[in-house]
């Protein structure tokens, strides 16, 4: 961990980012601060603290994708979709969302994920006639995929907090992040001809079916592009394979997957500079700084309300209202889009899960699934307003108003909320797979 964070702290420096400066030494700080901290909430026991080698796999996952990104991945990734979805209505609106699966699979942020790849698509979209505000709303909804998608930084902190296996988490947001990804393109099919394309597109098209599908000569080949690809499409395969075969643990996958992201980097793609190398172990600082305050910051309150009794409070008021699974769920649910309205995924996760974590277990709530139900919320409120943090980090890369924004949104936060109710009422999407692959 050392050498990581001191190379962050050097690259913030030879940058001259102050902020990645001051954020790259807090996480040193904040991980040195950090410590067990077991907590007895009635019969349960539940980790509140997080420990330093398990939060580890953070940092490392955050520099593989800053890595890889620099080298050459986006690209790549981006003329892969293409490839697939680009001949659909809505081509390049379809390829921004299948190229989120992709990238989400690297990155685990959908932030990251808006700040790499919405550089790219949205002034792409806005060249193609695409309305800015549509754009953004593309752009903000498909990284959602990012948290659920292993190898997921939402859900290391999940399985550290609650002390669930976060190897069967990785394997439990699989299917849920290609379902969710099906439901988007869906709504992106539906919605693209309506409200995707200026007034001046529209007029000048003849055949609507036909509108802002890529013309075959400008797509990319998809067996060269596939090629092209693959050395960063293995990177997913070999975290979770080497996961599900026990050749390491995720925090040592993440080790992995930094010497990989160089490898390719410096020996496949042969795009990776010592000047891109510094830039991503700076930016790799500011995120992890980030990251890292705001969980110092949420354990804290987290500590402070479980001291204080608010867990066995919680239960009870939640049990005075009822002891069906089914209303519970959606009472959960609503609180976790609200939470995810005001609140930081990470800092509201920390909070909230020694709130829910001994009540729904206790009524026979799989951990792994109730995780991907609090990320899945979580996740939909980076584009429910009125914080809306991916929303409003894609209206500012389209310069469009945030107004515009969250009325082109709307579509997209339906589906995410149709999806969220799949997601907690049939719990098979998420547990079917991790109970093949490791029995869990």
């Amino acid at each position: 961990m050392g050498p990581l964070l001191l190379g962050n702290f050097v690259g913030a420096m030879l940058l001259r980012v102050p902020i990645g400066f001051a954020l790259a030494l807090a996480s040193i700080i904040t991980l040195w601060l950090v410590t067990d901290t077991p907590l007895t909430i009635g019969a349960q026991r539940i980790v509140a603290g997080i420990t330093p080698f398990a939060l580890l796999a953070i940092p490392l996952f955050i520099l593989a994708g800053g890595i890889m990104n620099a080298g050459g991945i986006t690209k790549r990734l981006l003329s892969l979709a293409d490839s697939i979805v680009g001949g659909m209505r809505g081509g390049l609106a379809q390829t921004n969302v299948l190229s989120a699966l992709f990238f989400g699979g690297i990155s685990g942020s959908a932030v990251a994920d808006i700040s790499s790849l919405g550089r790219i698509l949205i002034p792409a979209m806005k060249a193609r006639n695409y309305r800015a505000a549509y754009a953004a709303a593309v752009t903000a909804a498909a990284p959602i995929v990012a948290p659920i998608m292993p190898p997921s930084i939402t859900m290391i902190v999940y399985g550290v907090v609650s002390g669930t296996s976060i190897g069967a988490l990785f394997f439990a947001g699989i299917i849920p992040a290609i379902l969710y990804i099906a439901m988007l393109m869906v709504a992106v099919h539906l919605t693209v001809r309506k409200q995707g394309f200026t007034d001046e597109m529209i007029a000048n098209t003849t055949n609507l079916e036909m509108i802002g599908k890529t013309p075959k000569e400008e797509r990319p080949h998809f067996w060269p592009s596939l090629v092209g690809a693959l050395p960063a499409l293995i990177l997913p395969l070999l975290i979770l394979g080497g996961i599900r075969f026990g050749w390491f643990t995720p925090t040592e996958a993440a080790a992995v997957a930094v010497v990989y992201a160089l490898l390719v980097g410096l020996a496949i793609y042969r795009e990776l500079t010592w000047k891109k190398l510094v830039s991503a172990f700076a930016e790799s600082g500011l995120m992890v700084g980030l990251i890292m305050l705001v969980l110092a910051a949420a354990q804290l309150y987290s500590w402070a309300l479980t001291s204080g009794g608010v867990p066995q409070a919680a239960a009870e008021a939640i049990f005075g209202i009822t002891d069906n699974l089914v209303i519970l769920l959606l009472l959960v649910n609503v609180m976790l889009l609200i939470a995810g309205m005001f609140i930081e995924a990470n800092a509201a996760l920390i909070i909230i899960t020694p709130i829910l974590l001994p009540v729904l277990t206790s009524l026979g709530v799989d951990p792994v699934h109730l995780g991907v139900i609090i990320v899945v919320n979580l996740g939909i409120g980076l584009i429910t307003p009125p914080v809306g943090i991916a929303l409003m980090l894609s209206a500012e890369i389209s310069k469009v108003k945030l107004v515009s924004a969250v009325k082109a949104s709307w579509p997209f936060l339906v589906v995410g909320l149709i999806y969220m109710l799949l997601i907690t009422y049939i719990p098979q999407i998420s547990l079917w797979l991790p109970s093949v692959l490791l029995g869990e």
